[in-house]
């Protein structure tokens, strides 16, 4: 709500914009040699928010959004397109959290493994897991859990 404007907005420019320029440029590639596959690395903020990380999770979901939409429009093209969700990884993006964080070689090694299944979503950890599943109950269940931890 209070957070600078310019950074709300360059999240959105990376996490959206940023996405979608990449795809576009790589689509008619792809397409001139029959197809192939699109990974976005999505996060496990693409589905709730989190005090501070309001604009970081709202250009997630909107790149879920993007995810799910390219998805459709590349599949009659031969481009399978596999959104990849995960919690905290152990890379320089995440050095000043200090929560548990899951190796980056365990994500790619999900991310492949998914895309050798034609999975449509690569949920890599039991976070992204668990987030995922309360997406169907009652949100004020889901936050409540969240502000008790």
């Amino acid at each position: 709500m209070a957070g600078d404007l310019d950074a709300v907005r360059r999240d959105m420019e990376v996490n959206y914009f940023g996405t979608l320029s990449v795809v576009r440029a790589f689509a008619p590639v792809l397409a001139r040699n029959g197809g192939g596959a699109i990974v976005n690395v999505l996060s496990a903020l693409s589905w709730f928010s989190w005090p501070g990380e309001g604009a970081y999770a709202a250009a997630k979901a909107a790149a879920w959004s993007l995810t799910n939409s390219i998805r459709l429009e590349l599949a009659a093209q031969g481009t399978h397109v596999t959104g990849v969700h995960v919690g905290a990884v152990d890379t320089d993006f995440s050095a000043n959290y200090h929560g548990a964080k899951i190796d980056p070689a365990d994500v790619a090694r999900a991310t492949l493994d998914g895309l050798a299944s034609d999975a449509l979503e690569v949920l890599v950890d039991t976070w992204s897991a668990d987030i995922k599943a309360a997406l169907a109950r009652d949100p004020r269940d889901f936050y409540s859990q969240l502000s008790a931890a």
